[in-house]
């Protein structure tokens, strides 16, 4: 369902999901990557939602999608950091005032450029809970990673060539520097965004999929109880 709220002077748009049963349930904000909010955004948080979350994907591009590489190349560029964070840990407002939410726990969840924002909203804002990172292609510097108080579940694929193995154990070299608490999982022959956008590597990614899904429900759950 549609979503909007309110964060500085502009109204961010956004798609809502959450589970068929009543009751107060915790919160997951997910971000897209590159491409925008797009059918795959859409069905992934569809998906968390069936696992028990509402969740909540803002459309940081208001609406543009960058389906072609050099689509996703202007978005790259034209980012503005420091905005798309801001709507992010906006988002917590908004979930907060809805019902079904209130004062249950908030995670922040991101795919590919969306990773790397939720890093740094988790830096900016101490109101989520955790951090699930799904094989970020947006790197902070490892001083932006400091502010960082939650928890980190982040997953790749072994056969990932936009996420590589020396940038994430740079990541895990700079998160062991500051103490952060963290785990990293690697699902082998699994490609770049195995969950929202697969490559051709299909069993691969599919197992990456299912095992990552269950796997971030688990560690949540246990985390938030």
């Amino acid at each position: 369902m549609h979503a909007a709220y309110r964060s500085g002077k502009e109204v961010v748009d956004g798609f809502l999901s959450r589970p068929s049963a009543g009751g107060a349930r915790d919160a997951i904000v997910l971000i897209h990557g590159y491409r925008g909010l797009d059918d795959g955004q859409r069905a992934v948080t569809r998906r968390f939602a069936k696992e028990g979350f509402v969740c909540l994907s803002p459309d940081l591009f208001h609406g543009r999608l960058y389906n072609t590489p050099e689509g996703c190349a202007l978005a790259k560029t034209s980012l503005d950091i420091p905005k798309a964070v801001e709507k992010i840990c906006d988002s917590v407002s908004y979930l907060r005032r809805l019902p079904y939410v209130g004062n249950r726990k908030v995670a922040v969840l991101g795919f590919c450029m969306g990773g790397g924002l939720a890093l740094y909203a988790l830096a900016k804002s101490k109101r989520f809970a955790a951090g699930v990172i799904y094989y970020q292609s947006l790197f902070p510097d490892p001083e932006d990673l400091r502010g960082i108080r939650a928890p980190l579940l982040c997953h790749y694929g072994t056969d990932d060539a936009n996420t590589t193995k020396a940038e994430i154990d740079m990541f895990r070299e700079a998160l062991d520097g500051y103490g952060k608490k963290y785990e990293i999982r690697m699902y082998e022959g699994a490609g770049h965004a195995f969950l929202n956008n697969p490559s051709g590597k299909i069993e691969a990614d599919r197992k990456a999929a299912e095992q990552s899904v269950a796997g971030t429900r688990k560690w949540l759950r246990r985390l938030f109880s």
